[in-house]
């Protein structure tokens, strides 16, 4: 492992050993197979109720694959085929993917398999962050794409809720973020111009501005009075 290490150093790549107390999924986990089987063999399995991702063949696994103790020998023992799955995913227009983790370390790896697509990757915890910071970020981040989420459940107000923790109601709607400034003609104080008011050329209308809502809408204002019109 340190001469294949080496040989991707010199590639330039970035090489990480992981801490662990065995080398899973090679050869050298063989020993522990047989009572590893007898241990699968002894467990009831239940049929999955939703698609899985098989780390094993990188494909869509099958109910028979998943409720069999051959399965899970084999998991033990093969590569974990990470990237086939990722792209497995990406076919079936898996959009969002949220890590279930102590860390961000497979949204890191899922991200260069993708080559910076469109999808939307929140680890629901970081390492050396606050738990529920981290967890409500990875909410927050899925909520904005339009996944449903209970917040009720989520913030549950029981009566210890501080005040500065009580969820607030936001604007429903996208703000357009455009710059809009009245039309400063130059003129003097108290004109009405200065403050984007301008003339409506018309016997009945007063005064026309332009709205911020854009694409061409004005207010118009005038006064009716028998003094005036009469």
């Amino acid at each position: 492992m340190e001469e294949v290490a080496a040989h991707f150093r010199g590639l330039g790549r970035k090489v990480t050993g992981l801490r662990v107390s065995h080398a899973f999924h090679s050869p050298l986990m063989e020993p522990m197979l047989a009572d590893f089987r007898a241990v699968a063999e002894s467990l009831t399995y239940d049929r999955p109720r939703i698609p899985v991702v098989s780390n094993v063949t990188g494909r869509l696994a099958t109910a028979e694959e998943l409720t069999s103790p051959d399965y899970w020998v084999e998991h033990v023992r093969r590569p974990v085929r990470f990237a086939d799955g990722i792209r497995t995913l990406a076919e079936r227009k898996t959009g969002r993917l949220l890590e279930l983790g102590p860390d961000g370390t497979l949204t890191a790896l899922a991200q260069d398999c993708l080559d910076g697509g469109t999808e939307t990757f929140a680890p629901a915890l970081r390492r050396d962050h606050p738990e529920p910071e981290s967890l409500l970020t990875a909410l927050a981040q899925l909520f904005v794409t339009g996944l449903p989420v209970a917040w009720d459940t989520t913030i549950p107000l029981d009566g210890t809720t501080s005040r500065a923790q009580e969820p607030l109601d936001l604007p429903t709607y996208p703000f357009q973020r455009r710059r809009y400034w009245s039309r400063d003609t130059g003129s003097a104080t108290g004109d009405l111009r200065a403050v984007g008011l301008g003339s409506a050329e018309h016997p009945f209308l007063g005064a026309a501005v332009e709205l911020a809502g854009g694409d061409g809408e004005v207010l118009l204002t005038g006064r009716l009075s028998p003094a005036v019109q009469g």
